[in-house]
């Protein structure tokens, strides 16, 4: 056998153990109704339920707001960041090693740390209503629980946005920027007509991955809201759960994640080919 085959096994072993043969399985579930006393075959029924299940669309519409939100305030504000922090000194050394600290944590103990601080005695809590005379009471408001999950991720992964564009800006010619500016262009200009092209790959990278990210978000909002108040926080990651686990649907929660996948697979191929239009990067 080639010996670059042999090497490149180990990962072709895990990738098959870890990303098809569950899909297989998936899709085998997803055509019957397993663990049942009558484990029978339904064909095509789940798929069917899934496109009336108002749940499924209450829960993806939310899933969609949720990233394109995040998404847009992520994205420029760690390139913002990553702008500002650029120039080698001793305080922004300091700063971006501060800055990067959220990313360190995982998700599940961000969930449990922002969850003491909006709590009725938490911090932000009585921040807001101290200096900004804000009824903050995200068990009970909507709109504030959902601004919450919105603002624990922002919280949470803008800086490694940041690290990720200034790994791209590390890499970068500076010359042609020295020059331009020697030229008298703007902060602006050179931003837009050097920088930006030259960290197209890093943003690219980082935005699907945030995107992906995103779409299946699950720890945090289970932590802090558990779905509530109402259904306001529960994504599809939490609904299937629900379904497969819960209440032991394994067939109907099978669909439902193959589904959904495959629109995870989709919104990315639309950002890849929005963000590469005319860059040259496919």
């Amino acid at each position: 056998m080639n010996r670059h085959i042999l090497l490149l096994m180990p990962s072709i072993i895990i990738v098959l153990a870890i990303g098809i043969v569950p899909t297989i399985c998936a899709v085998n579930y997803s055509l019957q109704n397993p663990f049942t006393e009558v484990n029978t075959f339904v064909g095509l029924e789940h798929f069917r339920k899934v496109f009336l299940d108002y749940r499924f669309a209450d829960a993806l519409q939310r899933n969609m707001i949720f990233s394109a939100i995040c998404l847009a305030i992520e994205i420029p504000l760690g390139m913002a960041l990553a702008l500002i922090l650029y120039e080698r000194t001793k305080i922004n050394s300091i700063i971006s090693l501060i800055i990067t600290i959220p990313v360190l944590i995982p998700p599940i103990t961000v969930g449990l740390l922002w969850r003491l601080m909006v709590r009725d005695t938490g911090p932000i809590t009585v921040l807001l209503k101290n200096f900004f005379n804000l009824n903050f009471v995200p068990y009970q408001n909507p709109t504030q629980a959902f601004a919450t999950i919105v603002a624990m991720d922002v919280w949470h992964w803008t800086p490694l946005v940041c690290l990720v564009v200034s790994a791209g800006l590390a890499g970068m010619d500076r010359s042609p920027v020295l020059s331009a500016r020697t030229e008298g262009a703007t902060r602006w200009q050179i931003f837009r007509r050097i920088e930006l092209p030259a960290i197209s790959f890093p943003l690219v990278f980082i935005s699907l991955l945030r995107l992906i990210d995103t779409l299946k978000i699950y720890d945090e909002p289970t932590v802090i809201f558990a779905g509530g108040p109402g259904l306001t926080t529960e994504f599809i990651s939490l609904y299937i759960r629900k379904v497969a686990i819960d209440q032991f649907v394994v067939g109907y929660g099978a669909a439902l994640s193959l589904i959904y996948n495959f629109i995870i697979l989709l919104l990315c191929y639309l950002l890849l080919i929005v963000m590469t239009k005319g860059r040259g990067l496919m």
